[in-house]
């Protein structure tokens, strides 16, 4: 039985790749070498729905459940801007760059997917609070104690990053993941235009 891992995920325009990129350039240039795992550009996306492993038959199911939300759903604009870790600045293991402005779209998209996904497959939605973000790095497991916490003060230097870029959003996407020795390997699936056609 094949079994496919997949999340579904806005993707990012060429434009917000390469602001993206402009920021971890600058952040690997301050920060104590060998610290992060920077994310490859073409690897950025926002998560709405991690799915996990999912049979073929059920692939075929989200993607109706996402064509039908992507109709009744009309584009709309992010921002993407401000800096931070996971769990917080001072343990840093996550870094991320947030979303804003227009959140209520999102979320109100964020909610309609796992309503249809959990009539489609039984899928379970997270109970915890949606908190959009774009994994861009890693802190690297073992790193010492005196660089985490030069890594910690230059984050907190560079926090205030105001708005990067503003993110189109005109379409959903599932997505496939196979993790490979040199780093996840993703091929969408199916990209669903949002709409509004109702």
């Amino acid at each position: 039985m094949t079994v496919i891992r997949t999340f579904i995920a806005i993707e990012l325009t060429e434009e917000a790749r390469q602001a993206i990129t402009a920021l971890q350039n600058r952040l690997k240039a301050n920060s104590p070498p060998h610290t992060v795992r920077w994310a490859a550009a073409q690897n950025i996306h926002l998560t709405l729905h991690f799915l996990g492993n999912l049979e073929a038959a059920d692939v075929t199911k989200v993607r109706a459940a996402l064509e039908q939300i992507a109709s009744r759903q009309q584009p709309f604009t992010l921002s993407l801007g401000q800096l931070g870790c996971f769990p917080n600045l001072r343990r840093p293991r996550i870094v991320w760059v947030g979303v804003w402005n227009r959140l209520k779209p999102l979320a109100e998209l964020h909610a309609q997917l796992g309503q249809a996904l959990q009539a489609a497959i039984g899928f379970t939605p997270e109970t915890r609070p949606y908190a959009p973000h774009l994994t861009i790095g890693r802190v690297k497991e073992g790193v010492p104690v005196q660089r985490l916490r030069q890594f910690s003060q230059i984050m907190e230097r560079e926090q205030a990053v105001a708005k990067l870029v503003d993110l189109p959003v005109t379409e959903i996407s599932l997505i496939k993941s196979e993790l490979k020795p040199a780093g996840p390997l993703y091929t969408v699936l199916s990209a669903e235009k949002l709409s509004d056609r109702s």
